[in-house]
């Protein structure tokens, strides 16, 4: 096991551009991983390091699309408290959707002005808020396929190689999320560019809301929703609702998709426990407020009915509470 040579290079001041990762979970670590490899200064941000700033690695057992020669890497990082006060100019946000906000909270004074904030969550419903916290930002959302889990602290494993698409939140930066791609893409996870994010958003919520509530509840893989007939009778009941809604909320060509989009994907990451499933067997809080949540939301404020969503948000809030009790 060594360092990369890639991840050794030290590019001169001028190039090297320092970016705060927030949330040491597997993306987290994905993602500082990445930002390292192309010489990003990257610090990790923990509330509470082992030893606060202080050099680390991050354990990476890399993808093979990555074109990283080593089979398991050590990546150098920085590890910083939460609580420093040296400021961040970029920031990649990469806890779960429920954390985001006092997270941001936390780090807020240290958030310099004109700073680039890109979050990285699922769900819907939170970047306006993050906008209005942090008002002086520029905040950008970011949709990733890339799959990875967490072997141990610090210890991650790229599973599944995908593509995250970039673009800025409307009415909070000014310009367009271009500049930051050609900086969160130098490393070995790909980053595309969009003008208009929102409808990305949309449809990855929509995919979001047909598969992780079911397989948290049902405690099956992505690929059992299509393959069990009683599991497929609930997705396919589920995927028909969705799409009404999207109908309803003034998504047409969304609703025409989505159950193709759902059935896709699930078939795609057959193998795969969704995050909602091992957020819910570990006792952790879910994602579920941001997902099928936003979607009942935006349901009940135009008077759709959506019976199945709201069931489901009901189980899933009901199975927290019990492992958390």
């Amino acid at each position: 096991m060594r360092d990369n040579a890639r991840m050794q290079e030290t590019p001169t001041s001028a190039t090297r551009t320092a970016w705060h990762v927030l949330g040491a979970g597997a993306m987290g670590c994905l993602w500082a991983c990445s930002l390292a490899s192309a010489g990003n200064a990257v610090r990790l941000l923990l509330r509470e390091p082992p030893a606060c700033g202080s050099d680390a690695s991050i354990t990476l057992i890399p993808h093979p699309a990555d074109g990283l020669r080593e089979e398991t890497l050590l990546v150098p990082v920085w590890l910083e408290a939460a609580r420093d006060n040296a400021p961040i100019a970029r920031l990649l946000a990469c806890t779960k959707a429920p954390d985001l906000l006092p997270a941001l909270e936390h780090i807020a004074p240290r958030i310099a002005d004109g700073a680039a904030v890109v979050l990285l969550q699922n769900g819907m419903g939170f970047h306006a808020a993050v906008a209005s916290l942090l008002p002086r930002a520029r905040i950008f959302c970011a949709l990733s396929t890339e799959g990875a889990y967490r072997e141990g602290s610090l210890h991650v494993r790229h599973a599944g190689s995908g593509e995250t698409l970039l673009g800025a939140f409307p009415g909070s930066a000014e310009i367009g999320a271009t500049e930051l791609v050609g900086e969160l893409g130098r490393g070995f996870l790909p980053v595309r560019a969009v003008e208009d994010i929102i409808p990305a958003l949309w449809a990855k919520l929509a995919v979001n809301c047909a598969i992780n509530p079911l397989t948290a509840l049902h405690g099956c893989s992505n690929g059992e929703l299509l393959d069990r007939p009683t599991l497929r009778g609930e997705f396919d009941a589920l995927c028909a609702e969705i799409a009404a809604v999207l109908a309803g909320l003034g998504h047409p060509g969304l609703a025409a998709t989505v159950a193709a989009d759902a059935t896709r994907v699930a078939r795609a990451t057959a193998a795969n426990r969704s995050s909602m499933r091992q957020d819910l067997e570990a006792g952790r809080r879910s994602e579920i407020g941001f997902i099928t949540g936003f979607l009942c939301q935006q349901a009940q404020a135009a008077g759709l009915p959506c019976p199945l969503n709201e069931a489901l948000l009901t189980a899933v809030r009901q199975r927290e509470q019990a492992k958390q009790a």
